[in-house]
């Protein structure tokens, strides 16, 4: 069985190496975002709702039926970029490292309680043997 400290050091290492790998899911989800909005912005939607916003003035109505649609599009492709973020390596390095610094976590926690009671163990028996010796002197 591995030292309690060295456990310790492993799990906080397992630890750091999950942030990192969720500060990447991160970055990634924000650059996917990015392509989306991009992407809505293109689209035959969004160009028909600049197009008749700009023509129709006061015919509200056009305006917020190609709105309507623009939003449809945009849920669409966010979803489309959910599958991506959540499909991605990245996500899936965050999920194994979280696993990983759960797992060495729950290692260390295990190790040291084991480590802990044997060295109680240890002390009692210690004590045990040094009470008697003792009282054995005072006994003679």
């Amino acid at each position: 069985m591995a030292r309690p400290s060295k456990q310790r050091a492993q799990a906080s290492k397992q630890i750091k190496v999950a942030a990192k790998s969720m500060s990447n899911v991160g970055k990634k989800a924000v650059d996917t975002a990015g392509k989306t909005a991009k992407q809505v912005s293109k689209t035959r939607e969004a160009k028909r709702a600049r197009k008749s916003a700009k023509v129709a003035g006061g015919a509200a109505k056009v305006a917020a039926g190609a709105a309507v649609a623009l939003v449809k599009t945009a849920v669409d492709q966010s979803r489309k970029g959910a599958r991506t973020v959540s499909g991605s390596k990245e996500a899936k390095t965050a999920r194994k490292t979280a696993r990983k610094a759960a797992d060495a976590t729950k290692k260390a926690a295990k190790s040291t309680t084991s480590a802990a009671r044997a060295q109680t163990t240890k002390t009692t028996k210690k004590a045990r043997k040094t009470a008697s010796g003792a009282k054995k002197k005072t006994g003679r």
